[in-house]
């Protein structure tokens, strides 16, 4: 597992874990310090998820510029024949 990957985890997880926060601190707290500390929890969650994911393509994308090509063609070029009968 790459290191972008474990963090797109751990990030996930924290989301999920936030969005059980608010459930229990909308339900069984009068006060509304607890929600808001989970829902910035889940903005924090979503920005990072972005991030990652922007990053990810990024990454994506500058090696599929090295070898040759661009992204698309080389997904494309990967699924060329499929569907094509010799």
């Amino acid at each position: 597992m790459t290191k972008t990957a474990l963090f797109q985890c751990v990030r996930v997880t924290a989301m999920v874990l936030a969005v059980a926060g608010i459930i229990y601190a909308l339900e069984y707290l009068p006060d509304g310090g607890a929600t808001r500390f989970w829902i910035a929890l889940l903005g924090i969650g979503f920005a990072g998820l972005r991030y990652s994911f922007r990053v990810a393509q990024r990454t994506a994308k500058n090696s599929a510029t090295e070898r040759g090509g661009t992204l698309r063609n080389d997904r494309r070029s990967k699924h060329a024949n499929i569907g094509r009968m010799s």
